[in-house]
């Protein structure tokens, strides 16, 4: 196996091992939000792929920071009253939108 080879399966190694924490992660909260408003196993893929396509978004225009930062704050302040899923993450998630706005040339 050449240097080459190997240096191309320890990447896509790495990189599943990155993909797999993300799903974790957005399977976690997904299911937090199923749980708590109800629905199915494909409410939750739905909800995976919602905060992927945001996730990629947020890269493109390089706010990768400000939405890993939105998305630690609903881990870490997700609830659920009265089957109504919320967060307390305005500042985090204004953050986020200012960034994709301005990197967008969409700024209000």
């Amino acid at each position: 196996m050449t240097n080459r080879h190997l240096a191309s399966i320890t990447l896509l190694g790495l990189l599943s091992l990155s993909l797999a924490n993300c799903t974790s992660t957005y399977t976690d909260i997904c299911t937090k939000e199923k749980d708590c408003e109800g629905g199915n196993d494909k409410d939750v893929d739905a909800c995976i792929e919602r905060l992927r396509g945001q996730e990629d978004v947020a890269a493109a225009y390089d706010c990768s920071d400000a939405f890993d930062k939105a998305l630690d704050c609903a881990e870490s302040t997700a609830t659920c009253k009265d089957k109504n899923f919320a967060t307390e993450c305005k500042s985090q998630n204004d953050a986020l939108e200012s960034c994709t706005e301005a990197a967008s040339g969409t700024g209000k």
